[in-house]
């Protein structure tokens, strides 16, 4: 999953990270963080009845009442679930809709993988994981108190093979239809497609059946993506479903003006006696967009009535970090490694000179980058694809450079070359600080580099785009569930590049890799975290499709009547589903 791109200092997404070894940046960048506790990232399915059961737990403490407001910089790319990919619009996205299972939390790095509109994780019908039945909860119910059925669950499913809306996860897609471009032959429901893809069953209004030809034993994980969020068929605006998704969740739009903000309200119909996950303590949610980092973490440090009540998933930015790490406001600083790595990636269909993409590896000044955005708290450098949090993470380093870079090996490989790139990123303040940091970086060390600015509310879907510009752009992306087979795939295997909406940014495309791809998800369970690992080290010693930055961090904070505030563990930043409003 992309985190997002801030106007700050880090990305948000995730578990902890299991940092033993990793080096840090050279300038804290005003925070006082030192060495945080890290952890990997774990994952649990749990089919036990007292998890699976509805409501969702008490906070102890916790009431109904008062409206969270959430201080952003940018209005969201999506929140169609079918498009929705990026970290804060899916906590945004799971206050709307549900889907199949997901996760309870407690901040420890522990996921626990439950039923949320299924009765439980799903039933591996002939124990070989290649058919999945789920059953829904009794009373679920959408904002108009017309009753959520598997037909609907089967249509959105269906949706998200059209092309044109194709920034969504794409796992069980896949799936569906394997070894090509996952709408190569469904292209979904409209114009004369079938409701519902092959392998897609809905035998009554209550029960779902997948039908896999390989055995994807991670379906549970998988149906906890926003996937198979249901969407009734006479509510889908195809295109315009970003602005008014169909609730079935505790929360439904009230009023969505792009730019400036979004409104939620209480769903009447949404029951909590159906939902293990979501105590839904506030009134609503206002969601307000267009302002500074800088502002927003003034606010939040000053704590003003009207703020009190605020929460952000935007970073403290470095001008900031001083004023946040003692007295009350350090109180209300929620902050942490993630399971994102940044990367800055090589378009490798533009620069195809493997001895020009090792260059860079050694040319781009990764503390330099961190300090720009704020140093140790925006993370630490990394030199691998995979985050620290992944299951069967191993610390390796390719190149050997310093953190700040090696001059002289650059020097060698471009052997007096003097490549021409253009370089682009997001158009916040931090964002354009970083990007002017591995400028000057390769520019002093032989690159002639053009920057090119991108709004930031589109950000992905322009990089995403396979004729895009662009040779240099950063991009953050983490596990969505624990294990490597949701990093490498999606973000190497050259088979799953489209026209557009496209997760793998450097548009990498050897068979070799694709190969062994395959062979790493027919492996036993047990060995593939290993192979994965593997293979993320030879990615980048015989491709150099990237250049690793740094291993993510989030540093954020929040108003003093607001309870329960805690990095959430499958998204990295303050989760919402248990959040509540002090007296």
């Amino acid at each position: 999953m992309h985190t997002r791109i801030r106007t700050l200092s880090v990305g948000f997404l995730s578990v902890a990270l299991v940092a033993a070894g990793c080096t840090r940046t050279t300038d804290g960048g005003g925070s006082a963080e030192g060495d945080r506790e890290v952890k990997t990232q774990t994952g649990s399915i749990s089919y036990e009845a007292g998890d699976n059961q509805a409501p969702a737990a008490a906070v102890d403490g916790a009431r109904k009442g008062g409206v969270v407001t959430v201080l952003r910089d940018f209005d969201f790319e999506h929140l169609d679930p079918a498009r929705n990919y990026v970290s804060v619009q899916q906590l945004t996205g799971g206050l709307i809709y549900r889907s199949l299972t997901g996760y309870k939390e407690n901040g420890t790095g522990q996921l626990l993988l439950v039923g949320d509109l299924a009765r439980d994780p799903g039933k591996d019908v002939n124990g070989d994981c290649k058919v999945w039945e789920f059953t829904l909860r009794d009373g679920l119910k959408y904002e108009d108190g017309s009753p959520v059925t598997t037909k609907d669950i089967a249509y959105g499913v269906a949706r998200s093979f059209a092309p044109n809306l194709n920034e969504g996860p794409h796992y069980i897609q896949q799936w569906l239809y394997p070894g090509g471009a996952y709408n190569a032959t469904y292209k979904g429901p409209y114009d004369g497609g079938k409701p519902a893809p092959d392998g897609v069953e809905t035998p009554d209004d209550k029960t779902i059946r997948f039908t896999f030809a390989e055995p994807h034993c991670d379906m549970p994980y998988a149906a906890a993506m926003p996937t198979t969020s249901p969407v009734p068929g006479a509510k889908d605006t195809k295109g315009n479903y970003d602005l008014r998704p169909f609730s079935s969740g505790p929360y439904r739009v009230k009023s969505y003006q792009r730019d400036v903000a979004l409104e939620l309200e209480r769903n009447p119909h949404w029951d909590p006696a159906t939902d293990p996950l979501r105590t839904a303590y506030p009134d609503g949610f206002r969601i307000t967009f267009g302002l500074e980092a800088a502002q927003i973490a003034e606010r939040l440090v000053a704590d003003a009535p009207a703020d009190q009540t605020a929460i952000t998933w935007t970073d403290v930015p470095p001008a900031v970090l001083p004023r946040t790490t003692s007295g009350p406001a350090a109180e209300r600083v929620v902050n942490g490694p993630t399971q994102y790595t940044w990367v800055l990636n090589i378009n490798t269909q533009r620069v195809t000179d493997l001895n020009v993409r090792r260059a860079l590896n050694y040319a781009v000044d990764k503390d330099a980058a961190l300090k720009a955005i704020g140093g140790q708290a925006a993370g630490s450098p990394a030199t691998t694809l995979m985050s620290p949090t992944t299951a069967g993470w191993k610390k390796y380093d390719v190149f050997n450079a310093p953190v700040t870079g090696d001059a002289a090996k650059a020097a060698e490989l471009l052997g007096g070359k003097t490549p021409e790139l253009v370089l682009a990123h997001a158009n916040t303040e931090l964002r354009t600080q970083q990007a002017e940091a591995i400028r000057k970086s390769l520019t002093e060390r032989g690159f002639k580099i053009t920057m090119k600015s991108l709004e930031s509310s589109s950000y992905y879907d322009e990089i995403g785009r396979k004729n895009n510009p662009y040779d240099l752009y950063l991009g953050g992306w983490g596990a969505d569930w624990p294990t490597g087979s949701t990093v490498v795939p999606p973000l190497y295997d050259g088979r799953q590049i489209g026209p557009e909406g496209n997760n793998n940014l450097s548009y990498l495309n050897d068979p070799t890799i694709s190969a062994e791809v395959d062979r790493v998800q027919k492996l036993p369970a047990a060995e593939q975290d290993a192979a994965w690992m593997a293979l993320d080290e030879r990615i980048m010693r015989d491709l150099a499709p990237v250049v690793p930055l740094y291993y993510d961090a989030a540093y954020v904070m929040h108003g003093s009547k607001i309870g329960n505030a805690f990095l959430s563990d499958a998204f990295g930043n303050l989760q919402v589903n248990t959040i509540h409003v002090k007296e």
